[in-house]
């Protein structure tokens, strides 16, 4: 048995792996708790950890740290040039997100179409990549959450009091005003994209949707998309079955 780790900035989700190439997760962790999570597994006979992480890095040490009191392997993943039939757009590879370079490498496994993947979270990603597992770059943005924390934090006279609701409509209030005006620029920026993914391939791709902060995406739209929850950690088994 492996365990999977995947390990953002403030929470971290942990899963087993199985000898069959399946994994199972055991749940989504605030960083801070990592070691309290990971003691009562280490009497299961681990083989190994294998983990990725763009979190603290002092979750990295941790996790290190723990495996080496344990002796067990650790693997931790990082992104590459090309790995898996993925090719990284970036001229500086390593300075690609390892969550964006796990999810483009679980996704070609599995799609091996033109493919728009935006994970929606801390930050907002907006990845194209070919149906050859050609990464063509992508964007980099506020999440919801961050955009309302950053007009509250830099302005006096507005606010905001409540969720949002399912619709985006103009409002009548400020409070709605700043949530669906956030919301709206979560929504403005994946269709901008997704015309330009539609010019490049002469084709409609296929678009993926990830993250937590889809939610705040308006009920109903985009309900043609395809929505996925662990694309990280099916990329880290795919690392934890070959590598």
């Amino acid at each position: 048995m492996q365990i999977l780790i995947e390990a953002g900035n403030t929470y971290v989700k942990v899963a087993q792996f199985l000898d069959g190439g399946n994994f199972t997760l055991l749940g989504r962790y605030p960083s801070r708790k990592l070691e309290m999570v990971l003691e009562p597994l280490l009497e299961k006979g681990i083989e190994r950890i294998v983990f990725a992480s763009v979190g603290p890095v002092e979750v990295d040490n941790s996790i290190q740290r723990i495996s080496q009191l344990a002796n067990i392997p650790v693997l931790q993943v990082k992104t590459l040039r090309k790995d898996f039939g993925v090719k990284n757009a970036y001229s500086e590879y390593q300075y690609l997100g390892v969550d964006r370079w796990l999810t483009l490498v679980a996704v070609h496994q599995q799609f091996k179409r033109p493919t728009v993947i935006v994970d929606i979270g801390t930050a907002l990603t907006f990845d194209v990549m070919t149906e050859e597992g050609k990464h063509l770059g992508g964007w980099i943005a506020p999440g919801y959450q961050l955009m309302m924390k950053s007009v509250l934090e830099n302005t006096t006279k507005v606010f905001s009091d409540r969720e949002h609701s399912d619709t985006l409509t103009f409002a009548d209030n400020t409070a709605d005003g700043l949530k669906n005006g956030c919301r709206a620029a979560l929504v403005g920026l994946i269709e901008f994209g997704l015309a330009q993914a539609r010019d490049r391939f002469k084709v409609e791709p296929d678009v993926i949707l990830c993250g937590g902060g889809v939610r705040h995406l308006p009920a109903g739209w985009g309900k043609h998309f395809l929505r996925r929850s662990d694309l990280v950690l099916e990329g880290l088994a795919l690392y934890a079955k070959c590598r």
